[in-house]
């Protein structure tokens, strides 16, 4: 029903962040008749969502955090686990035990979430104004409105470091191309 801020495609499904109306699931195996199949409201803005395994990662804006569901059921979706980030999470990248929230205004929260149910932040890189992230290996690359392109060496999410930096004027939107 709301305005489609994210998708991500795994299998026969689509999960879509839908804005104020949280999480929805399309089913897509045949998309002259994809339909929704399950929905989970979730309390802020559903910005951006990445599914690994059987968890969907909502990025869920101002109030919302960083929101964990289980996915493992389309038709039923269930939180698992959440961490309200400082600041309003945009967008997300999922890499391995982490994820990787470009937090608005406080930068690069790196959120450990080896334990759905019990995430935690594990370290932060403050930037001017991140508004979406990409990662690649042991770096991330964030778009930062008025800082340009940085890229950030996350080899060690607790000590992250800039390693590099270009000024393009206002990036919103960064990503990497596949083969």
């Amino acid at each position: 029903p709301g305005p489609i801020l994210g998708i991500d495609v795994v299998g026969s499904y689509a999960y879509v962040a839908d804005s104020d109306d949280g999480l929805r699931i399309v089913d897509i195996s045949n998309p002259a008749t994809a339909h929704e199949v399950g929905f989970l409201d979730t309390p802020g803005k559903a910005y951006d969502v990445k599914v690994v395994g059987s968890f969907a990662y909502v990025a869920d804006g101002y109030g919302g955090g960083l929101r964990i569901i289980n996915v493992s059921n389309p038709a039923a979706p269930v939180a698992a686990g959440f961490f309200d980030t400082a600041n309003e999470a945009r967008r997300l990248a999922v890499a391995g035990s982490y994820a990787y929230i470009a937090d608005y205004y406080d930068g690069l929260r790196i959120i450990n979430v080896s334990n759905p149910a019990a995430p935690f932040e594990a370290g932060f890189f403050d930037t001017d104004w991140a508004w979406d992230v990409v990662v690649d290996g042991t770096h991330a690359y964030v778009a930062d409105v008025t800082g340009g392109l940085r890229v950030i060496d996350v080899s060690n999410p607790a000590a992250p470091t800039q390693v590099g930096s270009l000024y393009t004027g206002h990036v919103i939107c960064v990503g990497l191309g596949g083969g």
